[in-house]
Parts: structure tokens; sequence; C-alpha cells
């Protein structure tokens, strides 16, 4: 979390509020409520002393992270003469913004060697929409990383708008604009949607808000599955309806009595909000049901990509081609005549999750009539 509130150059401003703003976003990220980060997670940088050592600073914090990187940056924003987005620092002066203010592209840079999982970038600034422009490219770089790998920009205004702070003599009580309607949604909640909400759940409501108040529409990107990373949980769901399972991802996806398509979404929404480690993957009888399910073509062309990465990522982690060449050549029995099949050669029920003949007439089970995959 970087802000810089003051200048020593009397064409910026001063800007109070960004105090205000990263205190804000502080208290809501650790929020044990909502989003759950740990104190030690939060890195607060509101003293600048150059851009150069600004950058060194991100560049460090980068690539130390495994899991979801998040940056959020409130201050000045100015474009430099090719139209590259500079982050104002203090001793930045108007007339060489690429010499004494910090280059997006360096950030940007740090964002692209970072092994984080997902990156996420939150600019309140002017101008701040340039960053998307600045990261579109490097996305391309960064989707071939790794199939659950990518970036997510939300930004304050678009590329060529100043952002909104309310007038000075309130901004010592006050967040700037933006960050006041982004923190005060999320703690608000947003009906309608899930237990758990992602950037791509808050975005658009946050854009309507913003919007109806006549102030500057926010703007963002994302590539690959970062969209997807949960942000915080939905405050406007009650406690009793967004308690989380406690269970494995096996047992999730083999729970019975509810849609095969509900369990999928339940455990690759776990997975997402833990960092999209090992723990929520699966692995036997569950791996070999969702697999076929994946399989089956028309699923697999309708599947989401953080689904598509959750299934290979449970692929890679009980040893790949040759783990799933072997599981294939195991035997089991078939409910619907009691035969011994091996598992290349057999289907299964995705609500009694019984294994069938692969010749059974139809694409329905023979012990419950559920559909069938394999």
């Amino acid at each position: 979390m970087i802000g810089v509130p003051e200048y020593a150059n009397p064409e910026f401003t001063p800007i109070p509020a960004v105090r205000n703003s990263l205190q804000r976003v502080r208290d809501l990220l650790c929020d044990e409520e909502l989003c759950g980060w740990k104190s030690d997670q939060v890195t607060v940088i509101d003293e600048v002393s150059s851009a150069s050592e600004l950058a060194v600073q991100v560049a460090d914090v980068a690539e130390k992270v495994t899991g979801n990187f998040l940056l959020y940056y409130v201050g000045h924003g100015m474009l430099s003469p090719a139209g590259d987005l500079c982050l104002v620092m203090p001793g930045t002066r108007p007339d060489r913004p690429t010499i004494t203010g910090l280059l997006w592209g360096h950030v940007a840079e740090a964002l692209r060697l970072s092994p984080a999982k997902a990156r996420i970038t939150i600019l309140d600034c002017c101008f701040a929409g340039q960053a998307i422009e600045a990261l579109t490219t490097d996305g391309q770089v960064l989707a071939g990383l790794a199939s659950v790998q990518g970036v997510y920009t939300l930004t304050a205004t678009s590329r060529n708008r100043t952002a909104h702070v309310p007038p000075l003599a309130e901004q010592d009580a006050r967040s700037t604009s933006f960050t006041e309607h982004l923190c005060d949604l999320v703690r608000a909640g947003v009906p309608g949607r899930p237990a758990r909400l992602t950037l791509n759940d808050i975005y658009p409501v946050l854009r309507a808000e913003l919007q109806a108040k006549g102030l500057p529409v926010p703007n963002q990107r994302g590539t690959d599955t970062a969209g997807h990373v949960v942000f915080a949980r939905n405050a406007a769901v009650p406690v009793s309806a967004r308690a989380e399972p406690t269970i494995s991802g096996n047992a999730v996806v083999l729970q019975e009595g509810r849609p095969f398509e509900d369990r999928v979404a339940d455990v690759v929404a776990a997975w997402a909000s833990r960092g999209q480690g090992p723990d929520w993957l699966v692995s036997g009888t569950a791996f070999l049901v969702l697999y076929l399910w994946w399989l089956d073509g028309r699923r697999r062309d309708e599947a989401a990509p953080l689904t598509r990465a959750y299934v290979e990522a449970s692929y890679e982690s009980i040893g790949g081609r040759d783990a799933w060449m072997e599981m294939q050549h195991r035997r089991v029995r078939c409910a619907c005549h009691g035969e011994s099949w091996r598992v290349e050669n057999i289907t299964m029920c995705l609500d009694c999750l019984r294994y069938q003949c692969i010749d059974i007439v139809g694409r329905e089970c023979a012990a419950c009539g559920g559909r069938i995959v394999g």
C-alpha cells in the first residue's frame, strides 16, 4: 500500500485525504470478517524519498509473494510526454516526470517478475486508466506463465481523466472519493451476489454508484483468472448463509444430494479463496469423477478459466499424465451388473457417484437415473 500526500512542487496540490485512504483500505484488508489479511501481510509505505527507492521496495516485496499480490496506490498521477503513466513522488517535477516520477512500466516489471499466482493493482490517481493499457501487452506474457497466473487492474479513472477528491477543507476527515466508495461498498456488501465477492463482482456495482453521483467512472482489466480471486466476504449475505465449508475438496466433490456443478463451484471457490494452494485439490475417486465431467466435450468447452485451472492443478497434483494412465488401468466393480472393469471402460454417475458399465444403454444411471459421464 503506497500513498503520497505531500509534494515539494507547488503545481501538485497536497492531498491530506491520502492518509485516510491508506488507513481505510488497511482496516478493510485486515478486517477478519471481510478480507481477512493478517497485519504482517500488509506493508504500508507512506513516506517516499525517491522514485528509485520506491521501485526497489515494490520489487523486493513482489518477489517474495507466492500467493496473491495486491498493490494499492493513492496520490497524484500524471502522463509523460510519451503518454505513459507516472506516479507522482514528493520530489517529482512536472517538466521531468519520467526522471523524477515513478514510471508505471517499472511497477509492471515488478509484477511481471513476481512469482505470485495473481497480481492485483488498485490505482486511485489521475490518468490511472493508462496503466491498464500498459498491462494489456504485459498481460499476454503473464497469461502464459502458468494456468492460474494473471493480473487484474482496477483504476479510479480512465486514461484521460483526473481523479476526484473532496474539497481540501474536508480532507482531514475523509478519503479520496474512489477509495471511499470502494470501502463503503465492500463493508455494505452486494445483495444478490455470492457469499464470497471477487473484484469482478464488485466492479460493476462500484462503477454504477460512482457514475450515478457524477464522479469519474472507474475502469478495470483482467487477464487469466485474477479477477476471480476472492477479495472479501459478502457482508450482504447473512452469516448463517455464508459459512464456509471446512472439509476437504474430496469430501465436497463426493457429497451426494446436490447438483454436481454446485459441488464443483464450491470447491473451486474455496481453493481460490485460499490462495490456489494444494489444500483443496482433489485426488482418487473425487478427481476421477471431476476429470470425466471436465473431459466431456460440452463441459470442457463451457468451463470457466478458474474451473479449468483447478482441474489442471488437480491433474498435476496427482502426478500428471503418468498417474492418470495408471488410474485408468485400475479395476473397479460396476453398480449395474456387479462386473469388474478397468477404469478406462467405466462411466460414472454425477449424482450417486456409482460406477457404470461403458456399454450401458443411454446416458442415465441404472441405479438412480442421474447423468453419467465417461
